[in-house]
């Protein structure tokens, strides 16, 4: 388990800082500290290496007993980049070189410097990666990489890259190799090229969906090749430690800006084909954050699942205090730092890296985010991290052991609609924003959820019920896939529009063209209507209301038609005004539950400003009890109340943690999870609680004060 700190962004903090910062790091209890090892710091001079200050903060760290996870900033490229190599720079989407410059928050080296579709840059990256490499291999204290920060590649482009000679001939082979031919690529684009040297990619939204989500989906290859490229170059040195990489935002939540296309930095799903852990960066109290259990819950879960069930990494965690340029954020409080700690250790993180140690003095970034900032909680934190620290200490095995059960409900992840939206309105908010609507439901309905990539679908065995958002994209592997698995039992939810699109960005007609939506059943009225303000949906005499108006994104709805086929009938959960709105079916062993609306956009939205209507909550929930996905372990009371489960080798944990106010509960567990000692053991306060078994379940009551988190060996 890595408990860690940022410590060195070149050149701070100054060498008269390092022999005291690392016994005071070690005293507040963290076991490692993390290295910026930037390419433009190292490597001044082409060939011309310098390591000293590395070398020094590795001697000081061993002498406390502090592990290293080194950071290879590879995209902060040396200051001759583009002299050396001259034809290395981007070109943006008019058709202008891209001037490179000192990013906003790092003094030292240029962004977004040469192209990497060059084969010269990359050349001479790999160059740098083998020198940090073989320099630290042999350090005892090296304990981990992350090869690639925050998956940056195109920061002050000021515009859309790259347009570079290299980079449209990496495309057009890209799509040489997709398409097979140009023939192939003309019949699916529906174009009559001559040349493949006449394909471009997309050059802005609102033009042809077809060539920017091409492009879009090549980028986001492209970021899986280049994180094999960089993982690939290391191993070539680094024979036993961990590599990981890690991206600002989980890949769900990257919907894209003018100066970024969506998942332009990379699928999380692809890249864990090609390193052994992904991680994420967290920052709660943030303009662009949120400090909300719910909403960090979601972050968590979707860099887990992106992990594809390798190691994750909460890869940078606030600190102190934020600061972006002269505004001034809440301080960070231990309780708080803590809260963000145990809900990623209770979700199976292996490591948590706080960003950073000292309060930072560069640019828009300085004066904040210090763990031993001066924002006045400094003794607090340390204070509450020490106590973290020996226990993870002492229960290491066991919680590097640790594995949260899998999911049996599940929501999919599918870039080609990210694509489409992007390609449209230059932001994919509206699939972003579905996906945490339906996240944000799991996670107040207490059911443990996992996002599911449209091209990891394996891992849909593993469920029992699958939500579809705003599926208006979907390619024919994952039609197939998610046929299967309702045919085989599975439940499905699927939102509104369904298969609208081809994944070239082609409409396809609701009465003919549709086939995915027909095998399950699904026709729609083929109209679509402005937004209403709700619907009422009923289930066994349930009823569940749920907004379908989404405030600033204005959308629509999609009715259904009713009619006999495929297996059955279908029955109308929800009509209004003669439009039916949802109905259910069997098809083969599975149930199909059809909405003609995007609920999880409208509860996203909603939930966010304050006006949120429960009724989606509800119906997830109970849902997933009916097919078996609901959780195994019930707390009461549950509001402010979160948990996961797992096992350890054969020790189960059960780890609850409390963003309310200290409490009471009673907890609930099926009696195959006990250990069958009529106890459990609060590991934290070493006392053991009994349990009372009665019909195959154990319970037991037990206090929980505000902010803890309980690890519970049942």
């Amino acid at each position: 388990m890595i408990l860690a700190v940022q410590y060195y962004r070149p050149p701070f903090p100054e060498r008269r800082y390092f022999a005291g910062d690392m016994k005071a790091i070690k005293d507040a209890g963290f076991n490692a500290i993390q290295l910026w090892v930037l390419w433009g710091w190292v490597e001044p001079e082409p060939g011309v290496f310098r390591f000293d200050d590395y070398d020094e903060l590795f001697d000081e760290a061993h002498k406390q007993g502090l592990g290293v996870v080194l950071s290879t900033v590879a995209e902060i490229q040396p200051y001759w980049i583009h002299r050396v190599v001259p034809d290395s720079y981007m070109v943006d989407h008019m058709g202008n070189r891209v001037v490179s410059s000192n990013r906003g928050e790092c003094n030292q080296g240029l962004t977004p410097g040469g192209c990497t579709d060059n084969p010269e840059v990359l050349r001479r990256m790999g160059i740098y990666l083998l020198q940090v490499g073989s320099r630290y291999a042999d350090r005892p204290n090296l304990v981990a990489y992350d090869c690639w920060n925050e998956l940056r590649w195109n920061v002050n482009s000021d515009g859309l890259v790259c347009f570079c000679p290299h980079t449209l001939s990496a495309f057009r082979e890209w799509l040489r190799r997709r398409y097979g031919s140009l023939e192939g690529l003309n019949e699916a684009w529906k174009r009559r090229y001559c040349s493949f040297e006449d394909v471009m990619p997309g050059k802005l939204p609102d033009r042809p969906y077809t060539d920017m989500m091409e492009y879009e989906a090549f980028l986001q290859w492209r970021a899986a090749e280049h994180v094999k490229f960089r993982y690939d170059t290391l191993r070539q040195v680094e024979h036993r430690r961990i590599i990981t990489a890690h991206g600002p935002h989980p890949s769900s939540v990257m919907d894209g800006d003018s100066e970024n296309h969506a998942i332009n930095r990379g699928n999380d799903f692809d890249l864990a084909d090609y390193v052994d852990g992904i991680g994420c960066s967290h920052f709660p109290l943030t303009p662009w954050a949120d400090d909300d259990d719910n909403e960090f819950g979601f972050r968590i879960e979707a860099t887990r699942s992106g992990a594809c069930k390798k190691p994750f990494w909460i890869s940078e965690l606030q600190g102190g205090s934020a600061r972006i340029g002269f505004e001034v954020h809440p301080p960070v409080r231990a309780h708080q730092q803590q809260r963000w700690i145990w809900s990623g250790l209770s979700r199976g993180a292996k490591a948590v890296i706080i960003w950073c140690w000292r309060d930072e003095v560069f640019g828009r970034e300085s004066s904040g985010f210090g763990f031993a900032g001066m924002d006045g909680f400094y003794e607090e934190r340390a204070k509450a991290m020490s106590e973290t620290g020996k226990f993870v200490s002492e229960h290491e095995e066991l919680l590097e052991g640790y594995r949260p059960d899998e999911p049996a409900a599940g929501i999919l992840f599918d870039p080609n609609t990210y694509n489409l939206e992007w390609a449209q309105d230059g932001r994919a908010r509206r699939i972003r924003q579905s996906i945490r609507g339906y996240a944000l439901a799991f996670e107040h309905a207490k059911v443990p959820y996992s996002l599911i990539d449209s091209s990891h679908l394996e891992h849909l065995k593993d469920l029992k019920l699958l939500v579809m958002p705003m599926p208006l994209v979907v390619p024919e592997q994952t039609a197939e896939a998610v046929l299967q698995f309702v045919r085989d039992g599975g439940t499905l939810i699927v939102e509104g529009d369904a298969d609208a699109y081809t994944t070239t960005g082609f409409y396809r007609y609701p009465d003919v063209d549709r086939s995915f939506a027909a095998k399950l059943g699904i026709e729609y009225v083929g109209r679509r209507q402005p937004d209403w303000d709700e619907v009422s949906l009923e289930i066994g005499g349930k009823a569940y209301r749920m907004k379908t108006k989404h405030c600033a994104l204005s959308t629509f709805v999609t009715p259904l038609k009713v009619k006999t086929g495929c297996s059955g009938a279908a029955e109308i959960l929800s009509s209004a005004d003669g439009a039916v709105m949802a109905t259910r079916r069997r098809v083969g062993k599975g149930t199909v539950i059809a909405l003609g609306y995007w609920a999880g956009l409208a509860y996203s939205v909603d939930s966010r400003s304050g006006r949120g209507v429960s009724g989606l909550v509800d119906f997830v929930g109970d849902v997933a009890e009916a097919c078996g996905a609901g959780p195994r372990v019930k707390i009461a009371p549950c509001d402010d109340i979160q948990w996961r489960t797992g096992l350890s080798g054969d020790t189960r944990l059960l780890m609850v943690l409390n963003s309310g106010e200290s409490r009471k509960v009673t907890i609930s567990v099926p009696s195959d999870m006990l250990s069958g000692l009529g106890q459990v053991v609060d590991l934290r306060r070493r006392v053991s609680v009994p349990v009372k078994e009665n019909g195959g379940t154990g319970q037991f009551e037990v206090e929980i004060a505000s902010a803890e988190c309980l690890v519970l060996r049942v």
